[in-house]
């Protein structure tokens, strides 16, 4: 299981740091969610499969997402129920309850198709869209780091 780390600089930048320390704290240091008055744990970070981002980027680079963890691992909720952790690189993170929704970004970037898709009903339990995270366990992260799953929580 592997890993891509995207930080959301100011002025919507993105960038691809080979490495992040992720810290309970202040989230992934830089991102937006670490400059934000509004810090609500629950939000600190957002994860999405590798091959979900593949398919619907369709050639355009994944951090037009704007999540900044993209992992080659299960993110449905069979897998990662809420409250379940997974080890990313040195760091501990945690599945949060809030769910992680497309929005008029997402639709304008990756069209409508792409936001029917991950908002089906029935798709819903596959986290299509990804996976709200909290840093439980500050830990460095590095490109190609392994994910593994610390505590699985029951559904």
């Amino acid at each position: 299981m592997r890993l891509l780390v995207v930080r959301g600089a100011e002025q919507g930048r993105r960038e691809e740091p080979e490495a992040a320390l992720l810290s309970v704290q202040e989230g992934m240091p830089g991102d937006s969610w670490s400059r934000s008055d509004d810090r609500k744990p629950e939000s600190q970070l957002t994860a999405m499969e590798v091959g979900v981002a593949d398919m619907i980027a369709n050639g355009q680079p994944w951090s037009l997402f704007g999540d900044q963890l993209y992992l080659d691992f299960d993110l449905s909720g069979q897998n990662l129920p809420v409250g379940s952790s997974i080890a990313v690189g040195e760091a501990v993170l945690e599945v949060t309850p809030k769910l992680h929704k497309g929005c008029a970004k997402y639709q304008a970037r990756f069209g409508a198709d792409a936001l029917r898709l991950i908002s089906r009903p029935d798709l819903r339990p596959r986290n299509l869209r990804g996976i709200y995270l909290r840093v439980v366990s500050d830990g460095l992260v590095r490109v190609g780091d392994p994910v593994e799953v610390v505590r699985r929580r029951r559904a």
